[in-house]
């Protein structure tokens, strides 16, 4: 992970480190993401990513709604977003 104090310091120069610079976005962001062939390909490319954990985060505090972000899809994002907020709640 970059050390920043959080992504959006970095403005959008991280993702000139992701995997998916310079690929066509229509592989990140397919028409429907029970397409399993589309988003297995879209992670596919993320597993390979050196930026994979900002990628996630950035998507998380930004508020991602479409396409597959640090391997994840936009529902397994909620998921995950459900599951932090709920850990931050018990935390507290």
């Amino acid at each position: 992970m970059l050390e920043h104090e959080t992504l959006l310091d970095l403005g959008q120069e991280w993702r000139e480190l992701a995997a998916c610079s310079g690929r066509d976005d229509d592989l990140f962001f397919p028409i429907n993401e029970a397409e399993k062939s589309a988003v297995r390909a879209a992670k596919a490319v993320c597993q390979t990513c050196p930026v994979q954990t900002d990628c996630l985060s950035y998507a998380l505090e930004t508020g991602q709604a479409d396409g597959v972000w640090g391997g994840l899809t936009s529902r397994e994002r909620r998921v995950e977003r459900r599951q932090r907020q709920a850990r931050i709640r018990r935390a507290s």
